[in-house]
C-alpha cells in the first residue's frame, strides 16, 4: 500500500535492561507492533546517554553497559498510531514516548509480508472497548458513540455482553431522529437540541439494545470470523474470552485491513487460508450504481442518494468516467443552513427533497450548492473489474470513503463495491447456517 504523505513518528525510549514480563522490552514492543499490522519499526541501541537520574551511561563501561538507552522508532499512519499508542504505553515499563508529525516521501518495501496462517479474532480485535450498562441513559450511549471510529456499543452485565446497540437501534427504538453519521455534521445548537430531546424521552440502553448479540471466541480463525460477519450482515462483533467475558471488538474493516495488508501490485503473496483471494471484482460488484451528472440539480441528487443503502452517489460525465462522489453527510454539510431541516428529513425518511416554504425556495435560489458539481468531492478511488480482491481492498482502505468505483478497460464506470461486498467476496461459499443472535460461534473443526 502507498504510505507516501502525512504520517506520525513515535519514538519509545527504554533501557537495555527493561523487560516486559520475561521478554526484552524492545523485542516485546516490536512483536506487538508486528502482530497489530503496524507498517514497521526499528530498534536503535545508544552508545551514551543519561536519563532522569542524571547519571551518564556509556558503552565502554562494561559494568553498566546493560543500562544503555534503547530507542524503538515507529512510523505509521495517524489512525493506526492513535489506535495502538495506548497499548504501547501499557507495555513500556519505564522511560518516555514522543510523537511528532512527519511526512513520508518514499515508501518502497523490499518484500511483501505474508499473513500469519493462524491469525485469530484476538490478533486483530480492538481491546479498548467503550461499553454501556443496562441502565445507561440513551443520551449517554449516543454521546459515547459520537466521534468514535466504531459506532457500536456493547451492553455488559458485569463483564459479559448481553446486548449491542448500533446507530440503527438508536433510530428505530431509541427515538434518535438522525443517523449517527449525520448527527456529527449538525452544528452545536442542533446537536444539543437532539440530545436534549433524548433526555426528555428518557429510556436506557436495555430498552433499545439488540439482546443476545452474536459473539466470537478469541481463538476463532479470521476466515471463520469473516464468515460469521458476512452471513449475518454484521459490521462489528464482540470477542469473548473462555469465561464469556468481553475481550474486545472486531470490525469488518479490521478483517479487510488484515486480508489486504502487505499486498503490492504485481507481486505474489500468501493469503490467509479460507479467504477467496482469487475472486475478481466483477463477481462481487453491484451494477445498480446510483449516479448523477455534474449539472444534476439538488433535488435529483437527493433522490439518487436515498435510492440505495449506500447513502451516496457517484458523479460521472457523459462517457461514464468518474468525476466525484456525493455522500449524504457531505450534502448535509454543503447545503444552505436554512435548508438543512428539510434535507435531514429527506435523508432520514428517504423522501424527495421538497422545499417546505417560499422562504426556503428563495434562500435556495441564492445558495451556492445547487448542483452535483457544487456538492461532490473528487479523487474517488476506482479499480478495474478484473482486479482481484486483495489490491481492491487495499485501494479502498487508502481512500477516505467506504465505496470503490469499478471501471472497465476504458475507465467507464460499470459497478461499485462497498465493504460488505468485499467481505462477502472474501468468504468462500460453504455449507453452513447464518449465525443467530445470542450465538457464541465456535471455529470449524473445534473440539467439544
Amino acid at each position: 500500500m502507498d504510505l507516501v504523505g502525512k504520517a506520525r513518528r513515535v519514538r519509545i525510549y527504554v533501557n537495555d535492561e527493561d523487560r516486559v514480563g520475561h521478554t526484552w522490552a524492545p523485542q516485546a514492543i516490536v512483536a506487538f507492533l508486528r502482530k497489530e499490522d503496524a507498517q514497521g519499526a526499528t530498534v536503535f541501541r545508544g552508545i551514551e546517554g543519561f536519563g532522569a537520574s542524571g547519571q551518564i551511561h556509556v558503552a565502554h563501561l562494561p559494568e553498566i553497559a546493560q543500562r544503555l538507552p534503547v530507542v524503538i522508532e515507529w512510523v505509521d499512519r495517524p489512525d493506526r498510531v492513535d489506535r495502538l499508542l495506548p497499548r504501547i504505553k501499557e507495555l513500556v515499563p519505564r522511560g518516555f514516548i514522543t510523537v511528532d508529525d512527519t511526512e513520508i516521501v518514499l515508501y518502497e518495501p523490499h518484500a511483501v509480508r505474508e499473513l500469519s496462517k493462524a491469525l485469530t479474532a484476538a490478533d486483530v480485535m480492538t481491546r479498548k472497548v467503550t461499553s454501556a450498562r443496562r441502565d445507561t441513559p440513551i443520551r449517554e450511549v449516543v454521546e459515547m458513540m459520537l466521534g468514535k471510529t466504531y459506532r457500536t456499543v456493547p451492553v455488559l452485565d458485569g463483564r459479559k455482553p448481553v446486548g449491542i446497540i448500533s446507530s440503527g437501534d438508536l433510530v428505530q427504538r431509541g427515538g434518535l431522529g438522525v443517523r449517527l453519521d449525520l448527527l456529527t455534521r449538525l452544528d452545536k445548537a442542533d446537536l444539543h437540541a437532539v440530545l436534549d430531546q433524548l433526555s426528555k424521552r428518557g429510556g436506557v440502553a436495555e430498552d433499545v439494545m439488540t439482546p443476545r448479540p452474536v459473539s466470537v471466541p478469541e481463538a476463532m480463525p479470521l476466515p471463520a470470523v469473516a464468515d460469521v460477519m458476512a452471513r449475518g450482515r454484521l459490521k462489528r462483533l464482540p470477542v469473548v474470552a473462555a469465561d464469556g467475558s468481553i475481550a474486545g471488538m472486531v470490525s469488518r474493516v479490521d478483517l479487510l485491513r488484515t486480508a489486504a495488508h502487505g499486498f503490492e501490485a504485481g507481486e505474489e503473496r500468501q493469503w490467509e487460508p479460507g479467504f477467496a483471494a482469487d475472486t475478481p471484482l466483477s463477481r462481487v460488484m453491484r451494477r445498480d450504481v446510483p449516479t448523477v451528472f455534474p449539472e444534476t440539480p439538488l433535488a435529483e441528487v437527493f433522490q439518487a442518494i436515498i435510492a440505495t443503502r449506500l447513502h451516496r452517489a457517484l458523479v460521472i460525465d457523459a462517457d461514464r468516467h468518474v468525476l466525484g462522489l456525493v455522500t449524504d453527510a457531505e450534502l448535509l454539510d454543503r447545503v444552505a443552513p436554512s435548508l438543512r431541516p428539510t434535507a435531514l428529513r429527506s435523508l432520514m425518511l428517504r423522501l424527495p427533497f421538497v422545499h417546505a416554504s417560499a422562504e426556503e425556495r428563495t434562500k435556495d435560489h441564492h445558495a451556492h450548492a445547487r448542483r452535483a458539481a457544487d456538492l461532490m468531492t473528487t479523487g474517488v478511488p476506482t479499480a478495474r473489474e478484473d482486479t482481484l480482491l486483495g489490491p481492491a481492498i487495499a485501494v479502498m482502505l487508502e481512500g477516505k470513503d467506504k465505496v470503490l468505483g469499478v471501471v472497465d478497460g476504458t475507465d467507464r464506470l460499470v459497478g461499485v463495491v462497498d465493504r460488505a461486498d468485499l467481505l462477502h467476496g472474501l468468504v468462500r461459499e460453504e455449507d453452513g447456517g447464518t449465525a443467530q443472535a445470542g450465538d457464541v460461534v465456535e471455529p470449524r473443526g473445534a473440539g467439544p
